[in-house]
């Protein structure tokens, strides 16, 4: 007997067909996923390099001996016979200063020597009696009617005025020099030690002028730093200034050798040498750093500009032909308490396998591996950058 073919039955058969597409569809993905297990991670090998371990120290360059030319009388600036970057050596007229005079000093000043010229017109005049009355009592001592003793008394008087004399001539020279010092800031016999003239003090290279014709300084004394007119240093005398952190200061000595590299030179590398580290921290934004210099040798006698930014390298060790992995590779884990790192290496069959690991020196990119794995490993990038991401997805594309 015929059976009959029913709707219900053919959607029954639809629905089991679909099912087994599905369940086809769903097997071969996993089996698909599991064939690519490589291609779902990038790989790094290790690479043979030689490695520093070094200390990095951040700052600048700066001269060994900074001069700063002051005058040491108040005025104006009438001339500036430098420029920066000029040469100069000791001794050298830099500037010259114009002296505006102060009305009570000048005031006061003159009534000195008006004063002293009223000394000496009593001085003569006192000097004048007592040579006649000197000139009489020698006459009647000779006559025998006054005694030695009145005799010798109007000598020493005589004396006493004359001296008396010379003391008032002798203040209003230093008058008429404090009248003169006060109005023009000089006086002849010192014309060629004159304040009005600013010379330099040592040899070397005008590092700034921070001054302008026109513009008034102070002089230098015991209650003022005084006007800066310029600064003079020596170039082929310059130095290393910077810091470190703290961390790396107790890795320090001083007398070791060090690399000055300086970026406006196109990362120029000057031989140095560590002359001191800062007995005491300073603590910039929460962080402790100390203050190190270094000598800066310039055996080719390259022009180096004071305040350029520099780096300075400490080798503390080297290694040679060091196997060298991506520190960002290594990943951690806890193991009796500790941080034991490893890292995932892919085995032939395309899965990968923790492999423990013992890393010596960093450099903060690299790190050395003693044991663990070899140069022909591949080992998973775990965290991948963007740039690992964009490099991973061309190769499965591929």
């Amino acid at each position: 007997m015929k059976k009959k073919f029913t709707w219900k039955k053919g959607i029954y058969i639809f629905l089991g067909l679909l099912f087994a597409v599905a369940l086809f569809s769903g097997i071969s993905y996993v089996v698909k996923s599991n064939s690519k297990q490589s291609e779902a991670f990038l790989t790094r090998k290790p690479s043979i390099q030689n490695m520093e371990d070094k200390v990095m120290a951040t700052g600048k360059i700066v001269p060994k001996e900074e001069i700063e030319i002051k005058p040491n009388i108040a005025g104006i600036i009438e001339k500036i016979l430098v420029d920066e970057g000029d040469r100069v050596e000791a001794g050298q007229l830099i500037a010259t200063v114009r002296i505006i005079p102060n009305i009570a000093e000048v005031n006061n000043a003159t009534q000195n020597v008006q004063n002293a010229q009223l000394q000496i017109n009593n001085a003569k005049m006192n000097v004048s009696n007592m040579q006649t009355q000197f000139a009489m009592s020698e006459k009647l001592f000779k006559q025998g009617v006054v005694s030695k003793q009145e005799y010798l008394t109007a000598q020493q008087q005589l004396y006493t005025q004359q001296q008396a004399l010379k003391n008032a001539n002798q203040q209003l020279v230093t008058a008429q020099k404090t009248l003169q010092i006060v109005k023009t800031g000089a006086i002849p016999e010192l014309q060629n030690l004159a304040t009005t003239q600013i010379r330099s003090k040592a040899a070397g290279t005008v590092l700034e002028v921070p001054v302008k014709v026109g513009s008034q300084v102070i002089e230098a004394n015991s209650f003022n730093a005084g006007t800066t007119i310029c600064s003079i240093a020596d170039l082929n005398s310059l130095i290393f200034q910077g810091e470190i952190d703290e961390a790396q200061a107790g890795k320090l000595k001083q007398g070791m050798d060090m690399k000055i590299v300086i970026g406006a030179l196109q990362n120029k590398t000057f031989p140095g040498k560590l002359t001191m580290i800062a007995p005491k921290g300073k603590d910039t934004n929460g962080t402790i750093k100390f203050p190190v210099e270094g000598d800066v040798n310039n055996p080719n006698n390259e022009y180096i500009r004071a305040g350029f930014s520099a780096n300075g390298e400490i080798v503390m060790s080297s290694q040679k032909n060091a196997l060298l992995l991506d520190e960002s590779l290594i990943q951690y884990e806890k193991k009796n308490g500790k941080d034991v790192p490893f890292v995932e290496v892919k085995q032939k069959d395309g899965k990968f396998k923790k492999v423990y690991v013992k890393l010596g020196a960093s450099d903060g990119i690299n790190v050395q591996i003693l044991s663990g794995i070899d140069k022909n490993s591949d080992v998973k990038v775990w965290n991948p950058s963007d740039k690992d991401k964009e490099e991973l997805k061309e190769k499965t594309k591929k």
